[in-house]
């Protein structure tokens, strides 16, 4: 009888950790799906930055993406009411920062760079954290975080006879990313997923609308992504903002299908995986090279992102 409940226990253990195993591949796929999604679609910007500003884009896909969320989440019954305004407003603030940079960059730079100054991500979170918490940090980590840098610095511009503090500008999108990372995990416990999505959107939707309302009446130079005034976009450029706007959001629900099931720590990681395919779809539809430091510097980002997030898991 004892040797019959003890297999019926280890079928139980080896169900648990079937089950466990599937969940963590899964959420791989899901992971790596998205991040493919996302690292595709943002390479065509450089269509949508020859007719519309920056400004109008954000509006504009926005302005699809609110609606479809909030109407879909009060069918599905998701929560949708941040249950504190002014802290998930903050948070919201530096990531709608983020993201204003990060896709204005696009209009100017490779996207292999403007991802890598997105990537120091994690490794900024890392000095933000310590500062905001007052903890120290320990030697390996500050030593991670200058190899991130290094690597950053390969991909924006290895040749450093020609380099420019203007290169430097994608990484401030890391830089209000990180921001918005640490406020979330300070600032926005207990806060729905859906909840955060929406009005971030919406924040978006009303930066897009102030940007477009300023230079419908004082237009800047016609030729520009960040300073040109209201464009009636061409068939092509309204197919390239729906595609945006709807896969972005296809995207992110695999992101968050993804940290539904699976292990922060292992699924974090995967998030590295946008590098590798924003850069390949470049250099396959576009034809544009990394070279062999850039290579380097996307190799040095992935691995110190890397010990960065499996070090604060063991805290």
């Amino acid at each position: 009888m004892r040797s019959i409940v003890l297999a019926w226990e280890i079928s139980r253990v080896h169900a648990y950790v079937m089950d466990q195993n599937s969940n963590t591949a899964m959420s791989i796929i899901f992971m790596v799906t998205g991040m493919a999604i996302v690292g595709i679609i943002d390479n065509f910007i450089k269509f949508i930055a020859v007719e519309i500003s920056l400004w109008q884009f954000h509006f504009l896909r926005s302005l699809i993406a609110v609606p479809v969320i909030v109407v879909f989440g009060l069918v599905v019954g998701w929560d949708l009411k941040p249950k504190r305004l002014w802290p998930v407003l903050g948070r919201n603030m530096f990531l709608s920062g983020a993201m204003f940079i990060y896709f204005g960059c696009l209009g100017f730079f490779p996207i292999a760079a403007v991802a890598a100054g997105l990537f120091t991500a994690p490794v900024l979170v890392l000095v933000i954290d310590a500062i905001w918490s007052g903890r120290r940090i320990g030697p390996v980590r500050i030593i991670t975080a200058l190899l991130g840098f290094f690597g950053t610095i390969l991909v924006l511009k290895p040749d450093v006879g020609s380099f420019s503090w203007v290169n430097l500008i994608p990484v401030l999108a890391g830089l209000m990313y990180a921001f918005g990372n640490v406020a979330t995990r300070k600032w926005c416990e207990g806060e729905s997923a859906t909840a955060l999505l929406w009005s971030y959107k919406f924040l978006m939707l009303i930066f897009g609308g102030l940007g477009v309302l300023y230079l419908y009446f004082y237009p800047g130079d016609p030729t520009n992504y960040l300073s040109r005034g209201w464009a009636w976009p061409s068939l092509q450029v309204w197919l390239w903002v729906w595609v945006q706007a709807v896969f972005s959001l296809i995207g992110l629900g695999f992101i968050m299908k993804a940290y539904l099931i699976g292990e922060v720590t292992y699924v974090s990681i995967f998030e590295y995986s946008m590098l590798i395919f924003a850069t390949l779809t470049a250099w396959f539809v576009f034809g544009d090279k990394v070279g062999v430091l850039g290579v380097l510097g996307i190799g040095l980002i992935i691995i110190t992102g890397t010990v960065v997030l499996i070090r604060s898991k063991e805290r």
